[in-house]
């Protein structure tokens, strides 16, 4: 998801610095940095240095951590990292663009939950759902208080889509998964993609504190 949504933004012609645990290949327009989103010093240090750069408009926290189990034997461990990276990560991304941003004219912070934290989740660590929910509330806390400073904060919850969380399930739980789905395919993460550049651009300026559901009528809340 974070190449698609790099390969998005890239397009659009923002300068990316696209983060991860470990640094890929640079993007065609920016920079590949490592980085750890749960040490907090060093997610408000790229802020910072992409505010400096060149100003910090648009900042996406995509980092997330999948691990599929039985709920009855989630351990207390898995429950740890995985709230640290999808959680608390976001928590440390928000609050570095936020800083950075309040300073510089405004911008926008988008972050991935997912359907999962809109109805919990079977077959997956309960963490995960937990972790998402959690995203979506921090979503709102920071679009209330970023509506005054010019940043709006908004949110994408995609449901089941192609690629490495959900090959971890076997062949025949993302059949059922995908009958489960009005559209009968599972997601493409081009798709989210777009949704998170719609966001970020001009299309979306009276849109804040937002949850935007992307999951093939699997779930459509009112």
């Amino acid at each position: 998801m974070g190449r698609a949504i790099v390969a998005r933004l890239n397009r659009d012609g923002y300068y990316v610095y696209a983060a991860d645990l470990k640094a890929g290949p640079p993007p065609e327009k920016g920079e590949a940095v490592a980085l750890d989103v749960t040490d907090r010093a060093a997610v408000f240090a790229l802020a910072e240095r992409a505010g400096a750069d060149g100003g910090l408009s648009v900042w996406v926290n995509a980092a997330g951590i999948f691990i599929p189990c039985d709920v009855l034997d989630a351990g207390d461990g898995d429950w740890s990292r995985i709230i640290a990276v999808n959680l608390t990560g976001v928590f440390h991304g928000c609050a570095a663009a936020m800083s950075v941003m309040m300073r510089t004219g405004g911008g926008r912070i988008i972050n991935i939950g997912s359907i999962s934290g809109q109805v919990g989740g079977t077959a997956v660590h309960p963490a995960y759902g937990a972790s998402k929910a959690g995203v979506h509330a921090l979503t709102k806390t920071y679009a209330l208080e970023g509506a005054r400073l010019g940043v709006l904060c908004n949110a994408v919850a995609p449901g089941l889509l192609g690629g490495a969380m959900s090959s971890q399930f076997s062949q025949q739980q993302r059949d059922r998964l995908t009958r489960g789905t009005p559209l009968g395919r599972l997601g493409e993460m081009s798709e989210i993609a777009d949704v998170v550049a719609f966001l970020a651009g001009p299309g979306a300026s009276y849109m804040n504190g937002a949850i935007v559901p992307v999951n093939g009528g699997a779930l459509m809340p009112s």
